[in-house]
């Protein structure tokens, strides 16, 4: 079947605005202790019909993380955890990936948008996002809380 571009551009913006997701993710809250945690996040598709460019652009915002300061020392090593006061982790209007379409659009454009936002939005890549941001210490100093991304739903609603 195909589809004319305006037709395309008016779907995708219809039908993938604010499409919600679950990240699930654990944080080091204390020697060899991992406290598990939510985000929850949505992701809206922008067409760009001049450069032919689909952009996945997302939201997420974390439940509430924090840890008291630790000291854990045994015989060989000594390992101290940071405090972490009580903090979110936040995207807001974050462009996680852009993809060129073919034209003309005589394919399932449908599953090509979804293979697209899996393709964007997994574990590997809110690994990734959650790496480059760093979580704020007492003092405002950057600690790493060693966070984990342990799943991540997309969930469909055609």
């Amino acid at each position: 079947m195909v589809v004319d571009e305006f037709e395309f551009f008016r779907k995708v913006r219809a039908y993938y605005c604010n499409v919600p997701f679950l990240v699930q993710f654990t944080y080091r809250l204390s020697h060899r202790v991992d406290k598990a945690v939510a985000a929850h996040g949505s992701f809206s598709c922008r067409v760009n019909p001049h450069t032919q460019i689909v952009e996945y652009v997302l939201e997420l915002k974390s439940d509430p993380i924090s840890r008291p300061f630790s000291e854990q020392s045994s015989f060989l090593f000594s390992s101290i955890y940071e405090e972490i006061p009580v903090q979110s982790i936040e995207f807001e209007n974050h462009l996680i990936q852009s993809l060129r379409y073919p034209i003309p659009i005589e394919y399932d454009w449908q599953s090509f948008i979804m293979s697209g936002a899996e393709a964007a939005i997994n574990v590997q890549s809110i690994q990734q996002l959650f790496r480059k941001r760093k979580l704020k210490g007492a003092d405002g100093q950057a600690v790493d809380g060693k966070l984990k991304v342990e799943k991540v739903l997309l969930k469909w609603q055609l």
